[in-house]
């Protein structure tokens, strides 16, 4: 089968394709240039691969992927995502959007529910083209389980229903004020982000608690915070988010976005974006030249509004290169 496009051309090839063992090969390198070591599925075969796509731009071998049966390990109607790659001198003209949208209209006519994939923290640029196609993040699963350097994500193949907005919503007026850190309300929405995390990341709320505490903790945090900010809707708190100076480790110039949290019962109302804006404008009236932040996988809906507000993955910085459930964005201001 193949499909043709201007000068670009999509094939399905055999996992031996000699151009595809090419891109394989060459997507190997790369990866061990960049984490110093073999890819954890460097060995891996053809077994078990359901379909190789490879696209050529005037003839030349550019880029491909491939897809693999994962029902056994991963559950019946799972499709697992392998051996994406563009070469380098063809990246940005969107080739590696073209095979994704191959891969997942094959695994859909495989009757394929979902696809699941993995990739590394040092590569983000990936983790931008999944997550703008739709993929979640998700728990690291089988052979990367605990390995840190690894990201995993899944996408639906089933459509979704569309989403209902909260009724009212649009009729909401948010307003954000500067507060101090230890202002009551913004303290205690950061309790309630606390007790909202307990449920997401249990593991990492019970080694603060059983280590510092919250209390010692919630000050650390607050150290180098140079704005925090309360989002009230209709006079009633519901939001708060704060902009605290680069540590060590951090990109030169950058500012962090920290607890960012609105309740429950106001989103929806736009508290989220405009507590972004406020601390936007006062990073670069800090002189910042960047914002960037920290999130966690367990946290789709956080994903989405900061994708949407024009941030984009960077690596791990700081305290969260050994972290498993962070995932780390920026934006230039």
């Amino acid at each position: 089968m193949s499909t043709t496009t201007g000068t670009a051309t999509l094939a399905v090839v055999d996992w031996d394709d000699p151009d595809a063992a090419r891109l394989r090969t060459a997507q190997q390198a790369e990866l061990r240039d960049r984490y110093g070591d073999d890819d954890i599925g460097h060995t891996m075969t053809g077994e078990s691969i359901a379909a190789m796509v490879l696209l050529r731009v005037d003839g030349e071998p550019v880029a491909c992927g491939a897809i693999r049966d994962a029902s056994d390990e991963l559950g019946a109607g799972t499709g697992e995502l392998k051996r994406m790659f563009v070469l380098p001198g063809h990246r940005g003209r969107g080739h590696s959007r073209t095979v994704l949208a191959e891969l997942e209209r094959i695994a859909t006519d495989l009757g394929w529910r979902r696809l699941v994939l993995e990739t590394g923290v040092l590569q983000p640029e990936a983790i931008g083209l999944y997550l703008r196609a739709g993929y979640r993040s998700i728990d690291n699963f089988g052979e990367y389980v605990d390995v840190v350097d690894s990201r995993c994500f899944e996408k639906s193949l089933v459509p979704a229903a569309p989403r209902a907005r909260p009724v009212g919503a649009n009729a909401l007026t948010v307003t954000v004020e500067h507060v101090t850190w230890d202002d009551p309300d913004a303290a205690a929405l950061r309790r309630a982000m606390w007790a909202w995390n307990s449920v997401r990341y249990p593991a990492y709320v019970a080694e603060v608690e059983d280590g510092i505490g919250y209390d010692a903790d919630d000050a650390q945090q607050g150290v180098g915070v140079v704005s925090t900010l309360l989002a009230r809707v209709d006079g009633r708190a519901v939001g708060t988010a704060a902009l605290r100076v680069a540590r060590d480790g951090y990109p030169a110039g950058s500012g962090e976005l920290k607890k960012l949290y609105v309740d429950d019962a106001a989103r929806g109302a736009g508290a989220a974006r405009a507590l972004l804006d406020v601390v936007e404008q006062d990073a670069r009236a800090q002189g910042m030249t960047s914002v960037v932040l920290q999130t966690g996988i367990r946290q789709p809906e956080a994903v989405t509004l900061y994708l949407s507000r024009g941030y984009r993955p960077i690596a791990p910085f700081g305290p969260y290169g050994d972290d498993l459930t962070s995932l780390c964005f920026a934006k230039q201001l």
